[in-house]
């Protein structure tokens, strides 16, 4: 098979949208979200917490106004408690599966964004904690029991994953607390931030938050962020996102690198890798097929990003994908995502 030979879609990584709707979706922002104004789509949330509250804890389905590329300045404990898809947090690209549990420092920009058939709705897919730096500088300061968290919040600048089997217990531990009210509410909280101290986890993203997380272009990138991750990586092309947005290529690009502090082309090579790891680890295809479905024209310029990125070969990765099959699904998700 050449490279250039056009594959079925694969998987739960198949785009949620053609690539035709898909870049409507980015061609509507022209006409509303126009640079430079103040009406265009926000990507800063602002958390209210509930009355007589000293934390958030909420549970939303997806899609829904609060599930996309987002960032605030709480940190936020997030629980995927089914479906798969693609996520961003930082500058992190990589899948997700059921319950899969992330701390995220503040204003580190994030959102999951799980493939759907025409007017599916995932009901209460994200459990959410979320809390101010104050409330919880204060209290490690009167609990130095919880001191073991200092280490965690300051790895969740970049984002931090949960490992099983330990990520498990403490996803249960989240959904539990919104069974609770007032004190017994406080104490289920305080119960698994105890737990947390000694998690294990991994850090996801390379670099910390955005600088220019309220500019224009950050603003009006989240809905491009927001179809990109649902589009086939190999249809995705610069300058037709730039046409569809009515800019010039290098305006695009100076607008993307402006909102997520990465080049266009960065950004893109990593979902590119991200959706060939998927396709390493569950699918028959070559090497060379796989290469050309995540969107490399080569099989040498494949072998060499994803070297960079991954920090091993793509046979390397399906070689390891195959020996982690023989682990616990905790185990091997660690390792793919």
């Amino acid at each position: 098979m050449s490279v250039t030979q056009k594959l079925p879609k694969q998987g739960p990584f198949s785009p949620i949208a053609s690539r035709a709707s898909a870049l409507g979706m980015v061609s509507s922002l022209k006409a509303k979200t126009p640079v430079g104004e103040g009406n265009t789509r926000p990507v800063y949330e602002t958390i209210h917490a509930e009355p007589n509250t000293s934390f958030r804890w909420h549970q939303h389905d997806y899609p829904g106004p609060l599930a996309r590329w987002n960032h605030h300045p709480e940190y936020e404990l997030h629980l995927i408690t089914q479906s798969e898809g693609r996520a961003i947090i930082g500058d992190h690209i990589g899948s997700f599966g059921p319950r899969q549990l992330v701390l995220v420092g503040p204003d580190l920009p994030h959102g999951w964004f799980s493939p759907l058939k025409p007017g599916e709705v995932l009901t209460g897919r994200d459990v959410v904690l979320q809390f101010s730096a104050k409330w919880i500088e204060g209290l490690m300061a009167l609990c130095p029991e919880l001191g073991g968290l200092r280490n965690l919040l300051q790895a969740s600048t970049l984002g931090v994953e949960f490992t099983a089997p330990e990520a498990l217990g403490l996803g249960e531990k989240l959904e539990a607390i919104g069974t609770f009210q007032g004190a017994g509410k406080l104490a289920a909280c305080l119960d698994l931030l105890a737990t947390l101290t000694s998690a294990p986890f991994r850090t996801l993203s390379l670099k910390g938050e955005t600088k220019a997380l309220n500019s224009p272009e950050m603003q009006r990138m989240s809905g491009v962020i927001t179809s990109l991750m649902a589009m086939d990586p190999s249809e995705i092309r610069h300058d037709h996102l730039a046409q569809d947005l009515g800019l010039c290529a290098s305006t695009f690009s100076r607008q993307f690198r402006a909102a997520t502090g990465d080049t266009f082309m960065s950004f893109l090579h990593r979902l590119r890798v991200c959706h060939a790891c998927h396709l390493l680890a569950s699918s028959p295809l070559s090497i060379t097929e796989i290469g050309a479905a995540s969107g490399f024209n080569n099989l040498s310029n494949f072998n060499r990003i994803f070297l960079r990125l991954r920090g091993c070969t793509p046979r390397d990765y399906r070689r390891h994908a195959r020996e982690m099959t023989a682990l616990s699904p905790a185990d091997t998700a660690d390792f793919l995502n």
